[in-house]
Order: C-alpha cells, then sequence, then structure tokens
C-alpha cells in the first residue's frame, strides 16, 4: 500500500506529533511505502537515515519549531504527490497540510484519514488572548476533520474536544499512541536519599509547571526531602526558575535545560522515584511512556489525556486538580517508596508497541480504501 502523511510539525521540529509521525511512518514503512508531507524548516536536516521519503512544503517561519505551511503554492509537493499515487492519505494535523489533503483526496477519489493530535483552543487562547478570535479559529480548524473520510484521536480527551469544537456528526476513533523500548534498565531504583520527581517537555504556563511548584511549595511545609528535576526549555523557563526561588523551593528545583543524549536522559528518568506530570493539556502524553519505560510511574491529573492510561496505585497515580491534594499524594508516596518502586515494574503496562498502531490504521486503511470501490 502506498500511504501519503501528511504533517504540519515534523523533524526537525521537536514534539509529540513530530515523534509520532516519525515512528508511526517509520513502522508502516516495514511493510508499505510511505512518504511523508511536511514543512520546510529552512535549516538543513539530514533526511537520508529516515526509511521513507520526506517531501518538503514552502512555509513561512513563526517560532522556531512552528511553520506555516504553504502547500498550495508549493509545485514540488504537488508533483511529488502526483508520482507516488497514493492508496491513501492520512493528516497528523488540522492545520492546512490537512486542507491540501482532504482536496488531494476528493479530487482522487481515495480516503483522507485525519488524526487530532493538539488542543489547538490552549495554544490558540495563549496566543490571540481574545474569546471570540480564539472561537473563530477553532471554528475554521474544525472544518478539516469535518471534511475528511475518517477521523481518529489519539486519546478519549481529544476525541471529545472535537466534539465540544463542533464535529458532532462523525464518530472518532480512538487509537492511542505506541511505544517501542529503546532502552534497558540497568541500576537498580535507589530508594536512599532524596524522593525524585522529573518533568519532561515543554517548560510553558499551558503545562501547569506553576501548579507543581505551588503543590512542592506545600509539600515543603512537612518535608524537605525531595528534588523537582525540570528537563526541557520553553518561553517561560526563565519566569519559573524565578518563580521557584520566590516560594522558597529554589533549593529543590533543578532546571536542566534540553536533554538531547538519549542515554544521558534514560539516565534520569532511571534514577527517578516518579514523573510529574500535571498538565491538563496534553492529549495523551508521550513522555509517560518514556517514563514508564525507565520504571518511573507517573503522577497525573484526573480526568486529563494523560489519566485515560493510567489506573490510580497499580500503573501510575491519579489526583484531582487540586495543590493540596497533589501534595499529599507525593508526602504519602514518600512515606511507602517501595510501593512507589512496585508500581513502577508495572508502569510500562500503559503502552502498546508502535506494530499494534501501525496495524490498527492499516486496518482502518482497508476500511476506508473498501467504501471507496
Amino acid at each position: 500500500m502506498k500511504i501519503a502523511i501528511f504533517t504540519d510539525n515534523f523533524l526537525p521540529g521537536t514534539g509529540g506529533t513530530e515523534s509520532v509521525v516519525l515512528r508511526l511512518g517509520s513502522e508502516l514503512s516495514k511493510q508499505h511505502q510511505v512518504m511523508v508531507f511536511a514543512p520546510d524548516y529552512h535549516r538543513f536536516f539530514d533526511e537520508s537515515k529516515l526509511p521513507f521519503k520526506v517531501v518538503r512544503a514552502n512555509s513561512i517561519p513563526i517560532t522556531e519549531n512552528d511553520f506555516w505551511a504553504m502547500p498550495k503554492i508549493s509545485g514540488n509537493l504537488k508533483k511529488q504527490l502526483n508520482d507516488f499515487k497514493p492508496d491513501v492519505v492520512h493528516s497528523h494535523t488540522m492545520g492546512m497540510m490537512a486542507d491540501f489533503a482532504n482536496e488531494y483526496a476528493k479530487k482522487n477519489n481515495i480516503p483522507s484519514i485525519l488524526t487530532a493530535h493538539t488542543n489547538y483552543k490552549v495554544c490558540y487562547e495563549r496566543a490571540l488572548k481574545v474569546p471570540f478570535m480564539v472561537n473563530a479559529v477553532i471554528k475554521r480548524i474544525i472544518k478539516r476533520p469535518k471534511k475528511a473520510d475518517r477521523v481518529t484521536a489519539v486519546s478519549n480527551y481529544m476525541a471529545n474536544q472535537l466534539h465540544v469544537w463542533g464535529l458532532k456528526e462523525k464518530e472518532v476513533t480512538v487509537v492511542k499512541n505506541g511505544h517501542d523500548k529503546s532502552h534497558t534498565v540497568t541500576t537498580e531504583k535507589k530508594i536512599d536519599g532524596k524522593f525524585n520527581l522529573v518533568y519532561l517537555g515543554l517548560v510553558i504556563k499551558y503545562k501547569n509547571v506553576k501548579f507543581s511548584l505551588d503543590a512542592l511549595k506545600e509539600l515543603k511545609k512537612y518535608t524537605d526531602n525531595f528534588t523537582y528535576h525540570v528537563i526541557g526549555e520553553g518561553p517561560d523557563k526563565k519566569r519559573f526558575m524565578r518563580y521557584a526561588k520566590k516560594i522558597g523551593i529554589g533549593e529543590n528545583v533543578v532546571f536542566h535545560g534540553r536533554i538531547t543524549d538519549r542515554n544521558l536522559l534514560f539516565s534520569h528518568l532511571e534514577n527517578a522515584d516518579a514523573m510529574l506530570f500535571t498538565s491538563v493539556y496534553d492529549t495523551d502524553g508521550l513522555v509517560l511512556l518514556e517514563g514508564a519505560e525507565a520504571g518511573a510511574p507517573s503522577i497525573v491529573i484526573e480526568n486529563t489525556g494523560a489519566s485515560e492510561r493510567i489506573t490510580d496505585g497499580v500503573n501510575g497515580y491519579v489526583v484531582a486538580n487540586d495543590v493540596n491534594a497533589l501534595a499529599k499524594k507525593i508526602f504519602d508516596l514518600m512515606g511507602d517508596r517501595e510501593a512507589v518502586k512496585k508500581v513502577g515494574e508495572r508502569a510500562t503496562e500503559i503502552f502498546c508497541s508502535w506494530k499494534e498502531i501501525a496495524d490498527q490504521y492499516y486496518k482502518i486503511y482497508l476500511e476506508e480504501i473498501a467504501k471507496k470501490q
């Protein structure tokens, strides 16, 4: 089968969608022909080692990690797509590339699949700040899944968001993200010394980092025996560094910045007692899977995309969206670190392989192709 994957976010950018397109595309390439269509990032990136071809659309830079794709004026993209003659197009975006994919699929009578990853409303609330402008953008975005033949989402939470935004006439199939083990835990989990918590991801307000810091402020009223390791970069990093000092937990919080060495990153996760991931924005949370591989169970907020994978006290921890409740949860875990270690050993229950996910999508492709015949 020939599969054309469209995305507005890909390497050398960093983020969840970029990782999903890489992993899914690589897995599908083992049995199918895959071509990925993505924005031009205007900087060198060695694509020669990828198992699929990448075709770049003309684009305008917005930030270092975000580019406004213009596929309709990208002659090379159109030519490569026509030469490839895909059997199905699969958009991992609700941006401009999805518009192009939908139009191409309709013109050529092939299925258009769209997978929703991102809670765009939170992103645009931060950028635009004016409610009526945010709502106007969401009304524009939701037209893209409406035009697709099949819509999937990476969590029930994301599926519900689509319905709230106006996708009421279509059923949304939930296909969660996969994860393949790439490391072996090499050290015994230490339970002496300080209780180590890790956050991994973009250091930005909507990831709820301040909520975690406020909970740790409450925790410090009862114990000083913890360290919070913040791994990642972002526009609010310096702000949170100042805030941690201001509320009296500066010595308990270490801001490591971005760690690109995968072995070094894994060692941090391996030494963690738990991942502290309080984002209510993330629709799935790939970093939880990385923590699970290292034996670090995640602490997440209830009724979020991240919480869907976790059974409290079995393969991770779920807590109410309340600062004091989180502080108490962490304090209780610190009192029984052997139990936390056992939960960490079961944390791998929260993920399945990318092969299983690719097989789910392949089944969807076949179903939609059959409808076109």
